[in-house]
Order: C-alpha cells, then structure tokens, then sequence
C-alpha cells in the first residue's frame, strides 16, 4: 500500500483518490490546525486538482464529502460531465 500524499501535513485525517479526476486526491484537514477557514466548522475537504473546499463539523460528513468530491466542487462536477459526453 502506498504512504498518502498529505500524510505529514499539520493537521491531516485522511485522503481518498478522486474518482473523477485519476490521479488526484480529496484530502480531510483538521481545519484551524491547517490554517483553513471553514467558518468554524471542524473539518476543511479539499479537492486537490481544483482547489475546491467545504467545511464539515463531523468526521463521517467529511468522509462522505471526501468520496464524492462531485457534490462540493464545481470543478469535477464540470469534469464528470465532460466525461460523460
């Protein structure tokens, strides 16, 4: 099994390979340890081929936005369609 890319990041949960875009990751942050603003909400997913990010208060709302990068970032839901194209 290979390390995650974020792994030694200040403030990283978890990553999952984006299923839109192969390649890339989405990537769950303690949010103030990471130094992002989610307006207070505990946890920043960020989408890393677009830079798309939602701020969730619970780790499993996270986890589902992490595995489904399509319902937070504009960015591949514009790539799923192209894709479907």
């Amino acid at each position: 099994m290979s390390e995650a890319k974020h792994a030694g990041e200040t403030g990283f949960v978890a990553e999952w390979p984006n299923r839109i875009v192969p390649g890339q990751k989405v990537t769950i942050y303690r949010a103030e340890e990471q130094g992002i603003d989610v307006d207070g909400l505990k946890f920043a997913v960020v989408c890393d081929e677009h830079g798309s990010i939602i701020g969730e208060t619970h780790l499993p709302g996270a986890v589902i936005s992490m595995k489904n990068p399509d319902n937070f970032c504009e960015g591949c839901r514009e790539a799923q369609k192209g894709a479907s194209k």
